[in-house]
């Protein structure tokens, strides 16, 4: 069926689930930027579970982010940066607001 796969993406999210919120993130100092899926609850979670944005937490959050989204084994580093610059921000924003 034409046109079937990215009908299902928009509405089904990745891997079948029911969250199709993208976030987009910038990975590198260019800009390049991807599309992460289900950012956000994982983010919720760490934060509810009292998870600092700190050193520690990256690889929780790639291994959490890896369940819905594909990274390239050669990006892993920059996305693991990357989610936590994103996490820290997350957390900074819900003590302030």
């Amino acid at each position: 069926m034409p046109g079937r796969g990215p009908t299902m993406w928009r509405t089904a999210g990745c891997c079948g689930g029911g969250d199709t919120e993208v976030a987009q993130v910038a990975i590198d100092d260019r800009g390049f930027t991807v599309g992460i899926v289900g950012l956000k609850p994982v983010f919720e979670q760490l934060y509810t579970m009292g998870r600092e944005p700190e050193d520690g937490v990256r690889d929780e959050l790639l291994a959490m982010v890896k369940t819905r989204n594909y990274v390239p084994p050669s990006a892993e580093e920059r996305y693991k940066t990357a989610l936590l610059r994103e996490y820290a921000a997350f957390c900074a924003s819900k003590e302030t607001g």
